[in-house]
């Protein structure tokens, strides 16, 4: 027989685990010195222990083991339960590797952001522009793409001369985001006879505009409204009108907020 210390260095198993496993019922001394409470390991009782530490391994918690190691000697039914943790074990795995995407996608941001612009409301006039428009409702913000892929295709069809400096136009008088009132448009140089909900207009000269750009991708619109809305709070503006988002090139938007002093 062996003192629990000395068992544990033959197999390589703490004291302390054998001892919880003693609670468990899952592995209990071979005796109990009545004198000394000294628990005390045979020999023989170290190829159930090995199995259990295998069981441990392959991420079976205490609880499950009792049932598993009755049927261990059975090849099928290992075989099942192995598969079943293998199941449980590679959705876990993949619930992490979720969590890990997650933080290095936000690792990212917060790099990016470092090296982003400053945002800086600046006040200026926006003249008037005479545009190809197409306004539309759609069922959600994500849509816009899809009229962006009707503008063009339009465009090309009708070999129109346009400027690549985008346009979109939220007209409803607060967020949605469901059925949408959004008009997006291209600057052109000439008229364009009216077709197929496309139509040529001018959009109006804003004479007071807060203006705010802030790069690509769009989760950054969020930083560039809060520094707006502080800006607009301390300088005691208020805003007059619809807000634009320009595309000022292939990874800046500007933001054009129509503006009067309170």
């Amino acid at each position: 027989m062996f003192k629990i210390g000395e068992f544990s260095k033959l197999v390589r198993v703490s004291a302390r685990m054998l001892r919880h496993y003693d609670k468990s019922g899952l592995f209990i001394p071979a005796e109990v010195d009545p004198f000394t409470g000294y628990r005390l390991y045979s020999a023989k009782q170290i190829p159930l222990l090995m199995k259990i530490v295998s069981l441990r391994d392959a991420g079976f918690k205490v609880e499950e083991m009792e049932e598993v190691l009755s049927f261990f000697d059975d090849p099928a039914y290992l075989a099942s339960a192995l598969a079943d943790k293998r199941r449980h074990v590679q959705t876990q795995l993949e619930a992490e590797q979720a969590k890990l995407n997650h933080i290095a996608s936000m690792v990212d941001k917060i790099k990016k952001e470092m090296r982003q612009m400053e945002y800086v409301v600046t006040l200026k006039e926006i003249p008037a522009i005479q545009v190809l428009s197409l306004r539309e409702v759609i069922a959600n913000p994500a849509d816009e793409f899809g009229q962006w892929d009707k503008m063009v295709a339009f465009i090309n069809a009708n070999g129109i001369d346009y400027e690549m400096r985008s346009h979109s136009i939220y007209h409803d008088g607060e967020y949605k985001d469901s059925e949408v009132d959004v008009e997006i448009a291209f600057p052109v140089k000439e008229k364009v006879v009216d077709k197929d909900g496309f139509v040529f207009k001018e959009l109006e000269r804003i004479p007071l505009c807060a203006t705010i750009s802030f790069p690509l991708p769009y989760t950054n619109y969020n930083k560039a409204m809060e520094k707006v809305a502080v800006w607009l709070e301390e300088e005691g503006y208020a805003i007059a009108g619809l807000i634009r988002g320009v595309s000022v090139d292939e990874g800046t938007v500007e933001l054009q907020i129509p503006v009067h002093k309170k």
